[in-house]
């Protein structure tokens, strides 16, 4: 009788096995990241006057002012 107990054990192994896998794999993907997470990786971009083109100069200063707003809390007032 306990060899029918354990053939069942085996043949369930895989099944768990799969199980604890997978549901530690969903874990780690539906773990929103942390908001503040950009202010560790993004930086204030500078830029040369004379060399960049206006429009690069604009998105430029673009980042950067959604850079202080997003990292500063100095958010423009509405």
């Amino acid at each position: 009788m306990p060899s029918i107990a354990r053939s069942n054990l085996v043949k369930l192994l895989p099944a768990f096995l799969i199980l604890s896998v997978t549901s530690a794999c969903a874990t780690a993907l539906i773990d929103p990241a942390p908001i503040n997470s950009y202010c560790k990786v993004a930086r204030p971009i500078s830029y040369d006057s004379i060399k960049d083109t206006p429009e690069t100069i604009k998105q430029i200063e673009d980042h950067n002012s959604r850079w202080v707003c997003i990292c500063e809390n100095d958010c423009p007032k509405p």
